[in-house]
């Protein structure tokens, strides 16, 4: 991949599909040097997310061009609570939508009918473009996923759904229609939210949690002056200093560590990591050279919040 980047110009948006083909960054170029590839990230609907740094050993993929980027855009659904049919919605505002079948495959695709016991659905490749029209019995669809977007992520009292085939989800705002559970999910430190329906007979329980993590959004390409500090230890520094949080990835570790970087040694960073319930739970340590993917977060802890114990 070094020869290839070596003949991209800065200021260039690509995607990079990263570890899996399901985890995928759009960004524009920042910076490339011998090691690392440095992204302004974009979420789906192109606003700036963040920076994200990538070991260029660790790259598999590049887009270089698609319809997607070229669109520089995608169609979000305005949830409305009071919407009484939003299969209906979904179908006369033909909105793009991810679909898990029980064969544990996802599709991106439009709906275009709701029949009693099935789906009709149009296929989409990575362009968006339709590659086949199907029909799906209700039985063999697992879930729906829409991308909503959201003014900013708001730390309160959410509910854990527990599925007959043990998946959980982080929820709030939920609602029924029909045979269907409809729940926001929570998203860590993103505006795009996620709003699922799953069928109701699926449900095997519903509790209540509580998330105490208090954050700040706040933009985190405003601290960094980039003829001087676009280096991976560098950007780790004003983490530390400022408390944002960060993304570390390995392709060996089992999940991503999220949290922030309380110490930074010349080989090593010391953080505490935060659980998927939003609290802090654990304290680690990674070596630099174990960073193959550290993404940074346009949110901040507020003071105090990252002293609590553990």
């Amino acid at each position: 991949m070094k020869e290839i980047l070596k003949n991209i110009k800065l200021g260039q948006i690509i995607g990079i599909y990263h570890f899996e083909d399901s985890c995928f960054t759009v960004g524009k170029i920042l910076k490339i040097d011998s090691k690392y590839l440095y992204l302004l990230s974009y979420d789906v609907n192109f606003k700036e997310d963040g920076i994200k740094v990538f070991l260029i050993d660790s790259i598999k993929r590049i887009i270089l061009k698609s319809d997607y980027i070229e669109k520089n855009q995608r169609e979000i659904l305005k949830f409305n609570k009071e919407n009484k049919d939003i299969f209906q919605e979904l179908i006369k505002n033909r909105v793009e939508i991810s679909i898990e079948l029980a064969d544990g495959s996802i599709e991106e695709a439009y709906l275009t009918e709701k029949g009693e016991d099935y789906f009709k659905f149009k296929i989409l490749n990575d362009n968006q473009n339709i590659t086949s029209e199907e029909v799906i019995t209700k039985d063999y669809l697992k879930r729906i996923k829409i991308s909503n977007d959201i003014e900013r992520e708001e730390y309160k009292n959410f509910k854990v759904i527990t599925t007959k085939n043990d998946d959980k989800y982080i929820a709030y705002d939920l609602s029924y229609n029909e045979d269907y559970l409809i729940f926001s999910e929570k998203e860590e430190f993103y505006d795009i939210g996620k709003i699922n329906i799953i069928p109701k007979n699926m449900i095997e329980n519903i509790s209540e949690i509580e998330v105490k993590l208090d954050t700040k959004k706040e933009n985190f390409y405003e601290l960094i002056d980039f003829e001087k500090d676009l280096e991976i230890i560098e950007i780790l520094r004003k983490c530390l200093e400022n408390k944002f949080l960060v993304f570390i990835d390995n392709e060996d570790f089992f999940e991503t560590k999220v949290g922030i970087i309380t110490d930074l040694e010349d080989n090593k960073i010391k953080m505490k990591e935060i659980d998927k319930y939003g609290n802090f739970h654990k304290n680690s340590e990674i070596y630099l050279d174990e960073i193959q993917l550290l993404a940074v977060k346009n949110y901040k802890i507020m003071e105090g919040n990252h002293e609590e114990k553990f």
